[in-house]
């Protein structure tokens, strides 16, 4: 269900623009604190600084007067055409016709639910490795402090439509702690059309590397 806080201007404060045209401005949205990333030519906004939850839209995008990534004949969508420091440019995808929208308010309209945008990247991806082998018994219940089931890695990939996606990878062979192998994959994963899928596991994978496993 859509927020039903109103999208007023917001409340923060807004650095000058730098050399590079790129400046941070915190606003506080629904009590929140978000952080708006100004660069010229995209839109980026941090859902509750500090977390990894982020909305982008860039030239190509889509830009949906919804609450979510859905697709409806009823929802008005348009292709981003332009964005610049003040306004976000649309196609409508049936009629053709243009329209201007005020940054701000498509800022804070994807935060509050007054917009959506289409799932095309995933820029941010966390990895986790939870247990450990010295910890591990195959006989624990797993409902103590301590986690002593099997080991194992937990990825969590954002899309710049302000949703997570989930996987889980298991190790190659017990007692080691680099090589491993998909295992588990959240609902919204499976329901990822095949570009997006290569698109998601690309990320992930070059997450993984960066953390020093080896993907099997």
């Amino acid at each position: 269900m859509a927020p039903t806080t109103s999208d007023a201007p917001g409340d923060g404060r807004r650095r000058p623009l730098g050399d590079d045209g790129f400046s941070i401005e915190r606003q506080t949205i629904q009590g929140q604190e978000a952080l708006v990333h100004r660069r010229p030519d995209e839109v980026y906004v941090e859902w509750r600084a500090g977390q990894p939850v982020y909305f982008g839209v860039h030239v190509g995008d889509h830009l949906k007067d919804a609450d979510a990534d859905v697709s409806s004949p009823r929802i008005a969508e348009w292709r981003v055409t332009e964005i610049t420091p003040t306004r976000v440019v649309g196609e409508h995808t049936k009629s053709g016709d243009r329209r201007e929208f005020d940054r701000d308010r498509v800022e804070r309209g994807l935060v509050v639910g007054n917009y959506a945008t289409n799932l095309s990247e995933f820029a941010r991806v966390a990895v986790h490795a939870v247990g450990s082998w010295d910890a591990y018994d195959p006989d624990a219940d797993d409902t103590g402090v301590i986690y002593r089931g099997r080991p194992y890695v937990t990825v969590v990939a954002y899309g710049n439509n302000g949703q997570r996606y989930g996987l889980r990878y298991r190790y190659v062979e017990d007692g080691t702690d680099r090589d491993v192998t998909p295992w588990k994959e959240d609902a919204p994963v499976g329901a990822l059309d095949d570009e997006l899928r290569q698109r998601l596991f690309t990320a992930v994978e070059s997450a993984l590397t960066a953390e020093g496993f080896t993907v099997a």
